[in-house]
């Protein structure tokens, strides 16, 4: 019983005792200073610091894009423009051989070989063509070739052979004017020519409007495309005129 009060009063101090604090380093920097992505951007600072900024760079690139499409559109623009065929008079007569000059031009395509000639009107007034020509093809001894005679219209001016479609022409007394110094094209597409080569050439003959006369036009083309389906006809598509083109 006499330890009784040693015992209280230990239990009063402890319990009047104040716990000590406990003490945390304060942090001089901040939190971002102390991760990795810290780390590699002052890396990345280091190593661009060498580097002179890119606003002149991006400018000058700019400039020089800005002056070359400026350049490239002065280019374009110095382009020749497209010639709008002139107004033709409807009282313009009908052209004759001796308004016309001829010349002549071939090509190959897919089989078989386009023959164009080339009308240009060297008299000092307008005249008018037939829009859907009357053509055949002769020999040098100007008899008619065994082919059978087609009219297509092409869908574009360098349409392919694939692209025109066959038909027959409207009307065969439609008209084309054709201006002073302008050339006209005829066009023709002759295929499956399975017989003897033509010496000499062939000759595109060309009967005017209004039968005013002939217009004989020679090649050095003596055979058509290939021989395709023996024993069947070869044939010629006739494009109609539908486009010339201005003095040179």
């Amino acid at each position: 019983m006499k330890q009784f009060p040693f015992f209280i009063f230990l239990f009063l101090l402890v319990g009047c005792t104040t716990p000590a604090a406990v003490s945390t380093p304060t942090s001089t920097e901040s939190a971002f200073a102390q991760t990795k992505l810290f780390g590699i951007t002052a890396e990345a600072e280091t190593q661009i610091a060498g580097y002179p900024k890119n606003d002149a760079t991006v400018t000058a690139i700019m400039a020089s894009k800005y002056a070359g499409g400026t350049s490239a559109a002065a280019t374009m623009t110095a382009q020749p423009a497209f010639t709008p065929s002139p107004t033709i008079p409807p009282e313009s007569p009908v052209c004759r051989p001796a308004d016309l000059k001829t010349q002549f031009g071939s090509n190959g395509a897919s089989g078989s070989i386009m023959l164009g000639a080339g009308l240009t009107n060297i008299s000092g007034s307008s005249c008018f063509l037939q829009t859907w020509p009357q053509v055949i093809l002769t020999d040098q001894q100007f008899r008619p070739l065994d082919v059978q005679y087609d009219y297509f219209e092409l869908s574009s001016p360098i349409a392919s052979v694939a692209t025109q479609q066959a038909q027959e022409p409207e009307s065969l007394n439609d008209r084309y004017g054709l201006p002073p110094g302008w050339t006209a094209w005829v066009n023709l597409e002759w295929q499956n020519w399975c017989g003897a080569p033509v010496s000499g050439g062939v000759i595109i003959q060309l009967t005017l409007l209004d039968g005013t006369g002939v217009v004989d036009v020679p090649t050095n083309i003596e055979a058509g495309g290939y021989c395709n389906a023996a024993g069947f006809p070869s044939s010629v598509g006739i494009a109609k005129i539908d486009q010339s083109t201005p003095p040179q």
